[in-house]
């Protein structure tokens, strides 16, 4: 039983950061704008935003119930993970390149970047201690 709490512990605290990182990435993205005087970029920061969260949310909840299962399981989830999110994000750049212009693709990438690395080294830094603790 206390492994389960474990879990619902890490889990939370997993989801906990993943909000933290996003609203502070996204704030500090509304800072740079606003003291560049770049207007009308805020869809670019809302769509990253929105990417991350589904993503590291997702990643939590999927993790939380694959975590007592046969560590077979834990390497394909690790491996899926990384490969959903890298499809993923080809694909928001892929709608997002119909959608627009090249100065606003080349703006989308700008902010989409930093959103996409920060989900990876959260994921990558939190399951690495999370595994070295066990």
């Amino acid at each position: 039983m206390k492994e389960v709490v474990n879990i619902q512990s890490a889990s939370k605290r997993y989801i906990q950061q993943a909000v933290q990182i996003v609203f502070a990435l996204s704030l500090l993205e509304l800072l740079i704008l606003q003291m560049l005087g770049a207007g009308l970029l805020l869809t670019p920061v809302l769509v990253s935003m929105c990417f991350a969260l589904i993503v590291e949310l997702s990643d939590a909840f999927i993790w939380k119930r694959l975590e007592n299962k046969t560590e077979e399981n834990k390497a394909t989830f690790f491996m899926a993970v990384s490969g959903f999110r890298f499809l993923l994000s080809l694909l928001m750049l892929f709608v997002y390149y119909f959608m627009s212009d090249r100065s606003g693709m080349i703006a989308f990438i700008l902010l989409f970047a930093p959103y996409y690395l920060a989900v990876l080294v959260h994921h990558s830094i939190f399951f690495s201690h999370l595994r070295s603790k066990s």
